[in-house]
């Protein structure tokens, strides 16, 4: 927002514009800030002329953001956050009281697990914070980063002043396969591994995990006949053919009683792949999204086993990750 008068910057200005932004609807905006539509519209009018852009276009459900909104948006929410905890205690504010829509990456073998116990507290707790789900893909960074995600969930630490980084969790990994595969009997050996045909994520996300580095160390080389682009594509695909997937723990046993399909343990000791959740370091003091990375982290870490952690900042100590699996904290 450089070249902005500041003397013309009508706080009120930014509280409604990152309320469009959130809701992504006019009229739902002024719903949540308490307002008639003309008087958001009339605001969003002032702000237009300031920093001469639309800021927001008409879109099928509602406005979406221009790529001047998508740029500012990440230090408008800083900003009302820093002036929110200082003069106003929203550190502890009720969450019932919060009106924001969150852009939530994930995974989807951990979509299943992680989003539906999030949304039964959200409609418990938080009432007026919704949910969209955003695609994971190799360039999350650069989105959380750009403020287009909220909070990402990723296979892969991060080395960035700007993110702040946590581990979830471990999962390990099985082989889902229909019933009565030719190829497969009680127990699985390497050579078996060997001649089956596989389906998998496509290459560029693949890349993130160690799973095939780890299989060629013990003599295993996958055939990869189907590549897709999101794990909840290989279920259906391994239930109607001889292809194999190899799937997290939680979400294979999650697939196989909706595709009445078989887990497999692995006949090699595999490493357990490590999950994180990452986020704008802008972000760290706003309340509303402290409180539902806090929540959604302990969902999370839950889910996959992991050590239980508590629902306080004191417990959820982000730290800085880096691709050795060590960590610095800030």
């Amino acid at each position: 927002m450089s070249g902005v008068n500041l003397k013309n910057l009508d706080l009120n200005l930014l509280v409604v514009f990152e309320a469009i932004y959130s809701a992504g609807n006019i009229s739902h905006a002024a719903i949540q800030l308490a307002m008639s539509q003309p008087a958001v519209s009339n605001a969003l009018a002032r702000l237009r002329d300031l920093l001469d852009d639309q800021l927001f276009v008409r879109a099928k459900r509602g406005v979406e953001p221009t790529t001047k909104a998508k740029a500012i948006i990440g230090p408008v929410r800083e900003a009302l956050g820093l002036i929110g905890t200082q003069f106003g205690g929203t550190d502890q504010a009720d969450p019932a009281s919060y009106q924001r829509r969150f852009r939530i990456s994930t995974m989807d073998v951990l979509e299943p697990l992680m989003i539906p116990p999030l949304l039964n507290l959200l409609v418990e707790r938080a009432p007026g914070v919704t949910i969209e789900s955003a695609m994971a893909r190799p360039e999350i960074v650069q989105d959380v980063l750009a403020g287009t995600v909220d909070i990402a969930c990723f296979p892969y630490p991060v080395t960035s002043p700007e993110i702040s980084i946590v581990a979830i969790g471990p999962q390990d990994v099985v082989l889902v396969a229909r019933r009565n595969h030719p190829l497969i009997g009680k127990t699985i050996d390497a050579s078996v591994m060997n001649d089956l045909s596989y389906v998998a994520l496509a290459a560029d996300m693949r890349s993130f995990t160690q799973i095939d580095r780890e299989l060629l160390v013990h003599g295993i080389k996958r055939r990869i006949v189907m590549a897709v682009a999101r794990a909840w594509s290989m279920p259906s695909i391994v239930a109607d053919t001889d292809l194999v997937a190899v799937l997290s723990r939680a979400f294979a046993h999650y697939v196989a009683k909706a595709f009445d399909l078989e887990v497999h343990e692995f006949p090699i000791k595999m490493s357990d792949q490590h999950l994180y959740m990452m986020w704008n370091i802008k972000m760290e003091a706003d309340p509303a999204h402290k409180w539902l990375r806090e929540h959604l982290l302990a969902i999370g870490r839950q889910k996959l086993g992991a050590a239980s952690v508590a629902i306080a900042s004191d417990n959820v100590t982000p730290f800085m990750g880096n691709t050795d699996g060590g960590r610095r904290k800030r």
